[in-house]
């Protein structure tokens, strides 16, 4: 994650090398008693067409805001994390592990364990995200777990530890049926990975981090062969699609195994592609390596405020959005993501962190939550009405409101406001239409559940004095007009004209 950027400090303390966790340089004799199997393997990528689309969500912070004493709650009832995002549709959960951590008690081993018997009690599925550093991995930093510091410079001895340490976390989990569907094999690694310091990320070794990441996809590899199962496999990175495809290729072009799913961040703060150019790079990524796109981590603001003194790390709207952010936006976007990806062949999309509300957890930058303005739930803890968990659904509807401004006279644009546009305090907002071309019609699209009804109207100017005058015989609440969403179609177009 991008908030790593705030992190001053350095690893804290030096870990002890688990079971499993072997420096013995046994990989290089694994590679030369199987490469037949290894050939196999690379000619031809694990099918993923069996799979679900995924709707997942990142809850590695669950457990530990729990232990702080934080309840979750939707229309006032308390109610489990993992449930509450099922409920809405959500199929998979994302888990960080860390190798040996000194600061925390979370997203170790015996962690992950308890959150993923969570998500198989609801049978949902399990990405188990190794970060293989004892903090946090990103773009700016990926240092190699202290118990491996040693041969850090032994390439080939590093890729032995990876490897055994992969294939014995593993084989852990499967002695208790704990066991993911998914592996991602490190997280966000743009720049070089394990290294020794974070002033070494560049310039990027490729050949290095190809070692590295065929030692942790071969032995997700042999660790299916060993048991019959069809464990999948991911890597990641925070870039956009130009970038991310070349990656790909410079992996390739120097033998990396397959993979079966890049993962991608996906941030307004910080990628200003859109979702229909992420359409478009899922499709061709997949047409030219039969790769699929999985955004493993994605979010959007629903306001600007702050409910405690840890640094709030994303403020931006995504690109083509009103400047005015609230739950709908946040949900507008994310549908738009999970419809991109998916119409054109992309595995799922995750959203990451969607109940790391402000509470008295401690990390390394600061108490509380730098995420609290992108979770799921108000500062109250309570879940937003048609805020961002309602991409989950399936019922959503793409409803363009359309408004001929020919009466309102030549200076006027086409503005709108109602139920939808409220803010983070119920305030309604007041919303740029888009104009279609040169003529008077004005355009806003935006994703209501089917039967959802409401009131809205439009405006001249971005003024509340720019109001129109709702005639009574239009009047469906209060005195504005009312939506009303079909309860079967995916898409609406509702036309008006303006109304002096």
């Amino acid at each position: 994650m991008k908030q790593i950027k705030q992190i001053l400090s350095a690893l804290l303390g030096f870990a002890f090398c688990v079971a499993g966790n072997s420096c013995q340089n046994n990989y290089e004799l694994e590679n030369a008693v199987s490469t037949a199997s290894a050939i196999r393997t690379n000619l031809s990528s694990r099918s993923t067409d069996a799979m679900p689309f995924f709707k997942g969500a990142d809850l590695s912070y669950t457990n530990e805001l729990e232990d702080c004493g934080v309840q979750f709650k939707e229309n006032g009832v308390v109610k489990d994390a993992y449930t509450l995002m099922n409920s809405y549709g959500a199929n998979l959960i994302r888990l960080r592990l860390w190798h040996n951590p000194t600061w925390t008690n979370y997203s170790t081993l015996s962690d992950v364990k308890k959150s993923i018997k969570r998500a198989k009690a609801l049978n949902m599925y399990v990405l188990l995200d190794f970060h293989y550093s004892d903090t946090w991995t990103d773009p700016e930093q990926n240092v190699v777990p202290a118990a491996w510091a040693s041969v850090v410079d032994d390439t080939p001895t590093l890729a032995d530890s990876v490897y055994n340490y992969t294939i014995a976390t593993l084989k852990n989990l499967r002695s208790e049926n704990l066991l993911p569907n998914m592996v991602q094999i490190g997280n966000e690694t743009n720049k070089n990975i394990m290294v020794a310091d974070n002033s070494l990320l560049e310039p990027v070794d490729y050949a290095r981090n190809v070692q590295l990441f065929n030692a942790g996809l071969k032995a997700i590899s042999d660790f299916n062969e060993m048991y019959g199962t069809n464990i999948k496999t991911v890597l990641h990175v925070a870039m956009n699609p130009n970038d991310a495809k070349n990656w790909v290729g410079n992996l390739k072009a120097l033998n990396i195994r397959n993979f079966d799913m890049l993962g991608l961040s996906y941030y307004p703060q910080w990628q200003s592609y859109t979702p229909a150019q992420l359409g478009e790079f899922t499709s061709d990524l997949y047409k030219t390596y039969g790769i699929k796109v999985l955004v493993a981590e994605t979010g959007h603001i629903w306001t600007r405020e702050w409910n405690d003194n840890c640094h709030n790390l994303m403020s931006k709207m995504a690109t083509g959005y009103p400047e005015k952010p609230c739950p709908q936006l946040q949900k507008d976007f994310l549908v738009e993501v999970k419809e991109a990806v998916r119409n054109n062949g992309g595995a799922g999309v995750i959203a990451w962190a969607p109940e790391w509300v402000s509470s008295t957890n401690v990390t390394l930058w600061g108490v509380g939550s730098n995420w609290e303005n992108v979770a799921f739930f108000d500062f109250n803890n309570q879940l937003h009405n048609h805020g961002g968990i309602e991409f989950y659904s399936e019922n959503n509807v793409a409803v363009t409101f359309n408004v001929d401004m020919s009466n309102a006279g030549s200076s006027a644009k086409g503005y709108i406001t109602g139920e939808f546009t409220a803010d983070a305090n119920g305030n309604w907002q007041i919303f740029p239409m888009n104009q279609i071309g040169s003529s008077n019609t004005y355009t806003f699209t935006t994703h209501l559940l089917q039967g959802q009804t409401g009131a809205y109207y439009f405006l001249s100017d971005s003024v509340w004095t720019a109001k129109e005058t709702v005639p009574e015989s239009q009047q469906g609440k209060w005195d504005d007009r009312l939506y009303e969403i079909s309860t079967t179609s995916k898409t609406q177009v509702i036309s008006n004209s303006w109304s002096n």
